[in-house]
C-alpha cells in the first residue's frame, strides 16, 4: 500500500478512530526506539566479552569515570 493511499483511508476515518491510529504509530515508534536500544546494549555487551582484559578493553580510567556517573545519576533519582 502506498502512503498516500494509507494517509486517504485514515483522512476517513472519524476523529476518534484517527486518535486511535496516532496511538498505535506512536506506540510502533517506542517500540523501535526500544529495539534499537536493546540491540545496542547487546553488540555493546557482546563486545566488552570479547575483548575484557585486552588491549581492546576499556581504559581503566574511563570505565571508572563512567561507573562514578551512572552511580551518581541512581543516587540523584
Amino acid at each position: 500500500m502506498e502512503q498516500q493511499e494509507l494517509i486517504e483511508k485514515i483522512k476517513r476515518l472519524p476523529q476518534d478512530r484517527v486518535a486511535e491510529v496516532e496511538n498505535f504509530v506512536d506506540s510502533l515508534a517506542r517500540n523501535e526506539h526500544s529495539l534499537n536500544r536493546m540491540s545496542l546494549h547487546h553488540a555493546l555487551t557482546d563486545y566488552a566479552i570479547q575483548h575484557a582484559g585486552t588491549d581492546g578493553d576499556i581504559d581503566p580510567d574511563l570505565e571508572a569515570a563512567a561507573t562514578d556517573h551512572l552511580l551518581q545519576q541512581n543516587s540523584e533519582q
